[in-house]
């Protein structure tokens, strides 16, 4: 979820804390209460957002647009990320994980990422109350409700579209998100889903990123929030205490929506080549260490941060029984996702309400269902060496909010007392 008014800290802070307790969890249809069994969540619930199921089959075959006012379908043989790497050569989400050591206290901050904070009204009385559930879910792939809405511009069938934002501040303006692209006449973001929509202007070397989008009666886009990214680029942003007008995004990280989608053409052809994004329940609130740039993550602060990079252990064996049971594309997928995983890793971009990877909204169920991988859990992965540790808001700003207390305080805060300090930034 992205967050506003960078400027205004106090205000921010406030309605963060808020927010992280009446949201239970962004980048997947969280629900508050008990229930966190993903696929049985998102199913029956795209609405506007794109095809699934059997809609897929229905699609055009030229522009991959469905029927007007639902979406647009990702079907075999098309991929709105051309492919799925994005971004320079020496970017995180295309370096590989191999070799690379292990946090020492790895178990324990994914311990506390199954951890995740929700609320629930008690009947009789006021106000809501807190409660934290350990999420024994295993991981989930999802192609539906906060799986981002991914299209390609300038392709054909495209149609020219006005993008208007509802703001007076509405993002970085360097790069600048342009007011208008070609992309395909169906598109429509799903307001419910925080309205993520990214544009794929390979054309243009250019991916745009929007919050809270929807499609106007005019026909235009409207959009709260929009943030332009190089394709050959890093494909990540400053921490928020050195570039605070770029650092926030669509996503809670400052990372991209499209960064780390597992594209249909991979799986289809049985190969990713470059890291995914994952979500986790407990993601730890406050720190954040590159790429992610800044954090909405409302867990234990010793917990998994945003921008850590996780990959799946060399000793963990595959349940060859599951994998048996998926037949030809959904094999392909499944087998793709395990290498990569094992190879590139997975990097930390928001909270769910179970583990989750992300593939382009609509993606058809012939490649990927969801449950594919429902077996591994995360205790089944190993987090990577955290990078420096930065502080959301930076510690500059920590006076704002007061004294530390609670049974993190002990943690060690990192940075200068400016909260200006580089570590492996742009």
């Amino acid at each position: 979820m992205k967050r506003r008014g960078v400027s205004r800290w106090i205000l921010v802070i406030a309605f963060t804390a808020l927010l992280g307790l009446l949201v239970a969890a962004c980048g997947s249809n969280d629900d508050s209460g008990d229930s966190g069994n993903q696929s049985s969540q998102t199913t029956g619930q795209t609405g506007a957002t794109g095809a699934t199921g059997d809609a897929a089959d229905t699609a055009n075959p030229t522009t991959g647009a469905t029927a007007p006012g639902t979406g647009v379908a990702v079907t075999a043989g098309t991929d709105p990320v051309d492919g799925g790497r994005l971004f320079s050569a020496d970017s995180p989400w295309n370096t590989t994980a191999e070799g690379l050591p292990v946090a020492d206290n790895s178990d324990r901050m994914l311990e506390l990422a199954t951890q995740r904070r929700a609320v629930k009204e008690v009947p009789g009385q006021e106000g809501l109350q807190t409660f934290v559930r350990t999420v024994d879910e295993g991981l989930f792939v999802n192609t539906e409700a906060w799986a981002p809405l991914i299209v390609a511009a300038n392709t054909q069938g495209s149609q020219v579209t006005k993008f208007v934002c509802r703001q007076s501040k509405c993002g970085s303006a360097d790069p600048k998100v342009p007011s208008s692209l070609a992309i395909p006449a169906n598109t429509t973001p799903d307001p419910r889903y925080d309205g993520w929509l990214s544009v794929i202007d390979r054309e243009n070397g250019m991916g745009y990123d929007f919050w809270r989008a929807r499609r106007e009666g005019d026909g235009t886009i409207s959009y709260q929030f929009g943030k332009a990214w190089t394709l050959d680029g890093p494909g990540f942003s400053k921490p928020i205490g050195i570039d605070p007008e770029r650092a926030v995004g669509a996503r809670g990280s400052g990372l991209p929506l499209f960064a780390g989608v597992i594209g249909p053409v991979e799986v289809e052809q049985g190969q990713i080549n470059h890291a995914l994004a994952i979500s986790v329940p407990g993601l730890a609130r406050r720190n954040f260490v590159q790429p992610a740039s800044v954090t909405d993550g409302n867990g234990s602060r010793k917990s998994l941060p945003a921008g850590a990079r996780i990959r799946l252990r060399a000793d963990v064996e595959v349940d060859e029984k599951q994998l048996r049971r998926l037949k030809g594309n959904r094999r392909r997928s499944a087998d793709a996702i395990l290498t990569a995983l094992r190879t590139y890793g997975a990097i930390v971009v928001d909270r769910a309400a179970v583990p989750t990877l992300y593939a382009p909204l609509g993606t058809s169920p012939r490649l990927i269902r969801g449950s594919e991988l429902s077996w591994l859990r995360l205790d089944d992965f190993e987090v990577v060496a955290l990078p420096q540790i930065y502080k959301d808001p930076p510690l500059s700003q920590v006076n704002l909010e007061g004294p530390e207390t609670g049974a993190d305080n002990e943690q060690v805060q990192s940075g200068s007392a400016a909260g200006d300090t580089v570590g492996g930034g742009l």
